[in-house]
């Protein structure tokens, strides 16, 4: 799967203005435990999957590790046997997964919502929303930032998309 990147200016501003405006969730996340550590890491690296950020997969598969989770749970990831996992952590992982999937262009499909409504408090679904936004965009912008030198290479003159 070919890493996901931002695609213009617009692009950017439009993903950091949906982290921006999920800023207390992101708070009530990181300085108030909205999450734990172990149900963080799950999400950020199934994200970091969807949005094919190897070197974000790579540190945060790490970091799930720390945290407790265990190498069964990140093949469940990779795998994608999610039933492995618990209600609420597959919830968790599938809801998140769903919005970064979709660049969070819509809301979330009913069928999504009404499971994460079912499962999880508001405030968790709030703060699984939050994260998958602020991992899509560190994975877009970590991608971005790899694909530019060929990129500016390609339009350079001379270059394989110049002139």
């Amino acid at each position: 799967m070919k890493p996901r990147s931002f695609r213009s200016p617009a692009d950017v501003a439009r993903e950091l203005g949906g982290v921006v405006t999920h800023g207390r969730a992101l708070a009530d996340l990181f300085l108030r435990g909205r999450l734990n550590a172990h149900d963080r890491e799950l999400v950020t690296v199934a994200v970091s999957r969807v949005n094919a950020c190897e070197g974000c997969t790579f540190v945060h598969e790490r970091w799930a590790l720390r945290a407790g989770v265990s190498d069964e749970e990140l093949r469940t990831l990779e795998l994608g046997a999610l039933q492995r996992l618990g209600p609420r952590q597959r919830t968790l992982v599938v809801y998140a997964a769903a919005r970064a999937e979709m660049r969070f262009a819509e809301p979330a499909p009913a069928e999504v919502l009404d499971i994460a409504r079912a499962t999880l408090a508001p405030a968790e679904i709030a703060a699984a929303e939050a994260l998958a936004r602020a991992m899509t965009f560190a994975n877009l912008a970590v991608s971005t930032a790899e694909a530019l030198p060929a990129r500016v290479r390609r339009s350079a003159p001379g270059g394989a998309g110049g002139t």
